[in-house]
């Protein structure tokens, strides 16, 4: 039999690593070569091509919602970031605060800004995070064409919020290292925190889709 202690430091361990996975799921929109080989399966920007591999909705079909068209330019930062809400989704009850919270998001990301990244995750993702990531994976980042195409919740009560985007990176920076430009179609997973939405780890088995531009 274990003795308390064992168990206890093994109950430890399980956590953190639980935690640290929890960050790579949300670090990059798309890892660099050397973050690549650190990610895991099932990391929110790092999945198969869509040519190869459809979209996954939140409710686990194969529908998806073409990525929008990409920019002919790629866009600089700025003090905040729109997002467009689909027509689908436009009735849900809370299409307009997830929208404002997904500006937010890709705000601190276009801005390079991780204090503002850091304070949308939960005290989960939060654990593992680190500046040094951060900086690596949104370093040559700059995301446009956002748009929430679908709200649903998911088996544990969080809101899944479907959005599309197109991406501009340095190609080193790219998924497959390759492409300067990546149209994207993603869920976060939003928790209700203290006063507004938080990020939560993906659900196992999560995987979002990404395919070069045209």
């Amino acid at each position: 039999m274990f003795r308390p202690a064992v168990v206890a430091t093994v109950v430890i361990l399980f956590v953190a690593a639980a935690a640290t996975s929890g960050v790579l799921l949300y670090m990059r929109h798309h890892p660099s070569r050397t973050e690549t080989a650190l990610n895991s399966a099932h990391s929110t920007r790092t999945t198969p091509p869509a040519s190869s591999a459809g979209s996954t909705s939140p409710s686990g079909s194969d529908d998806s919602t073409p990525a929008q068209s990409p920019s002919d330019t790629s866009p600089s930062p700025s003090d905040g970031s729109a997002v467009t809400v689909a027509a689908s989704v436009s009735q849900d009850p809370n299409a307009s605060s997830v929208a404002a919270f997904l500006g937010q998001y890709f705000t601190a990301i276009n801005n390079h800004d991780y204090q503002s990244y850091f304070s949308l995750l939960s005290p989960q993702l939060q654990q593992g995070m680190k500046q040094s990531q951060f900086d690596n994976g949104y370093r040559s980042t700059a995301d446009s064409n956002e748009t929430l195409v679908s709200i649903s919740t998911a088996s544990d009560g969080d809101l899944a919020a479907e959005v599309t985007f197109t991406s501009h990176q340095d190609p080193a920076d790219s998924p497959d290292q390759s492409e300067s430009c990546t149209n994207w179609d993603i869920s976060l997973f939003l928790a209700q925190g203290n006063s507004a939405y938080v990020i939560d780890p993906a659900p196992s088995g999560y995987q979002a889709s990404y395919q070069p531009c045209s």
